[in-house]
C-alpha cells in the first residue's frame, strides 16, 4: 500500500441520502444472485473495473471472497487475513477507507486505487465491500461515505437473504430427518436405513462423498459399511485402526470432527485415502450415545468450505437415527437369541428330567444284577477263556454304571463342593490320568505351568478334572496322526486361564458357534455331552470358556476362572514340567 488509508467518519458512518441499492424480492431467494447485483451496481456507480464482497469466516478468523468481478482467479481463491491490505484494515477497524496501492498479495489487482467499507448486518460486521481501479488517486474525499452506506444496505440485504436461505434449508433438513425417522419407525432393514442416511447427508451438505464406518465388536477397528461417491479403492479400503485415525477420535470422544481444509502430509491413514478422492473439506460425527460408540458418519466436499452449525446438527441428527436403527437391530438380535436360549433350556430341562428318571430306574436293577453276578461267580471254577469273559462282563457292568452316573450328573443341578485348588496341580493330575492314552495316540504333552501353589482357584476338583479330561480327549481325537498337545496355566490380574491347544484340523466359525450345544457331535459314536458338561462346569464356577480355531492350524480352548490369591514376590517364573 503506497499510502496510509484515509478513513471517513471516525465517529461512525452517516447515511448518504439517495444512495439506495436497487434490489428485487427475488434476490432474497438467492444469496449469490444478490451478491452479483451488489457488485455490478457498485462497479457502475464508481466507474471501476474491480469490485468484491468479502465475507468474514468466524471459525478461521479471516476473510474469503463471496462474489467478485474483475479479479484474477488467484485473487478470488485467496484468503485475506484481518489487518492485511486495505480490505483487512477495514475489517479489523470497522471503518471505510480509501488508498493508493501497489501490486501485492493483498490488493484487488496490479496496483492503482482501492476503497473499502464494512459490510454490516445491523451492528454486526459480516464482511467488507471493496472496489478498485488501475488509476492512481482515483477516489475522492467523501466517496467513502457513499460506499459505507451501500455496505450497510448490502449487509442488511445479505443478512436477510442468509436468514431466508437458512429457514429454507432448515425446512429441508427437518424433512430429511423426518423421512429417515419414518423409515426407522417403519422398521426398514438396517442396510436400507444406513443407505438413506448417507444419501441425505450427501445431498443436504452438497458432499462429494458420504460414508458410514461401523466399529467392530472388539472396538479396535472401523469398517467401511456404506459409501456413496467414492472410488473403488476407497470403497474397498481395509479397516482403520481406532487409535491411528481422526475418525477414531470421533468414536472415542463422541464429538464431531471438522476439517475446513484437508491438508497433505497428515499422519492419518484415512486422511491419505480421502485426499486421493480429490476432496478439500471433511466433517465426521459419531454414531452412538455419550457412553458407547457404534461408528462414524463422514461427509467430504470437493471444494474447501466451512460446515455450518446447522449442517453439523443435521449430520448429528441423521447419525442419531442411524444409531437408533443399529440399536434396534441389535436388541432384536438379542431378543431372538434369548428366545432360542429359553427354548433350548426348556428342551434340556425336559431331557434332563427324562434322563434322570431313566437312569434312576435302570440303576436299581443294574445294582441287583451286579450283586447277584458277584455271588454267582464267587466260587465258580472257570477256564482261561471263561475267566476272560467273566472279567469282560464285570468291566461292562461297571461301565454301564459309570454312564448312568454321568447322565445323572448332567441332569441334576447339585451344588459343587468348592474348595481352594492349585490349577497347576490339577492339570498335572489330568496328564497322569491320560498318559497311556497319549502315548498310544503318539501325542506328546507340552506343559507350561507356573510353580506349584501360585495359581490358586476355588472349585470342585472332580468337576474341573472331568472338564479338563474332556478337552484333552477331544484334542487327542483331533490329532489322529499324533503331535504336540500344549497344556498351559496362565495367571492374570483377576483370573486363571487353563488352556488346552492341539494342532489338529481346526474348525469353521459356524461349528465353533454351536460347539457347546448338548447332543451335537462330529465324532462317530460320540454323545455330544462332553463339551456341554465342560461349559456347564465352568459356568457353575463363575468362569467362561473361550475357543480359538483355524482350519488346518488347530484349536485352543481356554477355561477362565476367577483367581483367589497370588503369591508374593511379583511375577512368577514359568517352568515346563516333563512327562
Amino acid at each position: 500500500m503506497a499510502a496510509a488509508p484515509s478513513a471517513a467518519n471516525q465517529g461512525g458512518i452517516e447515511p448518504v441520502k439517495g444512495e439506495q441499492l436497487k434490489t428485487v424480492p427475488e434476490d432474497l431467494l438467492d444469496v449469490k444472485r444478490l451478491g452479483r447485483r451488489v457488485v455490478a451496481e457498485v462497479q457502475l456507480r464508481f466507474g471501476v473495473e474491480r469490485a468484491a464482497i468479502f465475507v468474514l469466516n468466524p471459525n478461521l478468523g479471516d476473510l474469503e471472497i463471496e462474489t467478485a468481478a474483475g479479479l484474477a482467479e488467484k485473487n478470488r481463491k485467496r484468503r485475506w487475513g484481518l489487518g492485511q491490505g486495505l480490505v483487512g484494515w477495514v475489517a479489523s477497524r470497522g471503518l471505510a477507507a480509501r488508498a493508493d496501492v501497489k501490486t501485492g498479495r493483498h490488493a484487488l489487482g496490479p496496483g492503482g486505487s482501492e476503497m473499502a467499507a464494512p459490510l454490516l448486518d445491523g451492528d454486526k460486521l459480516i464482511g467488507v465491500l471493496a472496489v478498485g481501479t488501475r488509476k492512481k488517486k482515483f477516489f475522492q474525499e467523501g466517496q467513502e461515505k457513499a460506499l459505507a452506506e451501500l455496505g450497510r444496505q448490502a449487509g442488511g440485504w445479505m443478512g436477510l437473504a442468509w436468514r431466508v436461505a437458512g429457514t429454507r434449508e432448515e425446512g429441508k433438513r427437518s424433512a430429511a430427518l423426518a423421512e429417515v425417522g419414518a423409515a426407522v419407525g417403519a422398521e426398514e432393514t438396517v442396510p436400507a436405513i444406513l443407505q438413506r442416511v448417507a444419501r441425505e447427508s450427501q445431498r443436504m451438505c452438497g458432499a462429494k462423498i458420504a460414508s458410514i464406518f461401523l466399529l467392530d465388536p472388539e472396538k479396535q477397528h472401523l469398517r467401511l459399511e456404506v459409501c456413496l461417491g467414492g472410488s473403488r479403492p476407497y470403497r474397498n479400503q481395509s479397516p482403520l485402526a481406532v487409535d491411528e485415525t481422526a475418525l477414531g477420535y470421533v468414536v472415542r470422544r463422541q464429538r464431531p470432527f471438522i476439517l475446513s481444509k484437508v491438508e497433505e502430509g497428515a499422519l492419518d491413514l484415512h486422511t491419505e485415502r480421502i485426499l486421493a478422492e480429490g476432496v478439500s473439506s471433511l466433517a465426521a460425527v459419531p454414531l452412538g450415545d455419550p457412553r458407547t460408540g457404534l461408528g462414524v458418519l463422514c461427509v467430504a466436499t470437493g471444494d474447501a468450505r466451512r460446515f455450518s452449525d446447522a449442517e453439523i446438527r443435521l449430520l448429528c441428527g441423521l447419525a442419531g437415527l442411524a444409531s437408533a436403527a443399529l440399536g434396534r437391530a441389535r436388541l432384536a438380535s438379542r431378543l431372538d437369541r434369548t428366545e432360542d436360549e429359553l427354548r433350548e433350556r426348556e428342551r434340556l430341562s425336559s431331557l434332563g428330567m427324562l434322563a434322570a428318571e431313566v437312569a434312576h430306574e435302570v440303576r436299581n436293577p443294574l445294582a441287583v444284577v451286579r450283586m447277584l453276578w458277584h455271588s454267582a461267580v464267587k466260587d465258580l471254577p472257570a477256564s482261561g477263556d471263561q475267566t476272560r469273559d467273566l472279567r469282560l462282563i464285570e468291566a461292562k457292568l461297571g461301565q454301564m454304571n459309570s454312564i448312568l452316573d454321568r447322565i445323572l450328573n448332567l441332569a441334576r443341578s447339585a451344588d459343587p463342593e468348592m474348595r481352594e485348588l492349585d490349577a497347576a496341580e490339577l492339570v498335572g493330575e489330568v496328564v497322569l490320568l491320560t498318559r497311556i492314552k497319549l502315548a498310544t495316540a503318539r501325542v506328546r504333552p507340552d506343559l507350561k505351568l507356573p510353580q506349584r501353589g501360585t495359581a490358586k482357584i476355588r472349585g470342585d476338583r472332580s468337576l474341573l478334572e472331568q472338564a479338563l479330561l474332556n478337552l484333552v480327549l477331544n484334542a487327542v481325537e483331533a490329532m489322529p496322526s499324533g503331535g504336540d498337545l500344549r497344556l498351559e496355566v496362565r495367571m492374570r490380574k483377576e483370573e486363571i486361564i487353563l488352556a488346552v491347544q492341539d494342532h489338529g484340523a481346526g474348525m469353521k466359525e459356524e461349528v465353533i458357534e454351536r460347539l457347546f450345544e448338548p447332543f451335537l457331535t462330529r465324532r462317530s459314536g460320540g454323545t455330544g455331552l462332553g463339551l456341554a458338561m465342560v461349559r456347564r462346569t465352568v459356568e457353575v464356577h463363575g468362569g467362561k470358556v473361550r475357543v480359538q480355531s483355524r482350519l488346518g492350524k488347530g484349536t485352543r480352548v481356554e477355561i477362565c476362572l476367577p483367581r483367589t490369591g497370588t503369591a508374593e514376590g511379583g511375577n512368577i517364573p514359568v517352568s515346563p514340567i516333563g512327562n
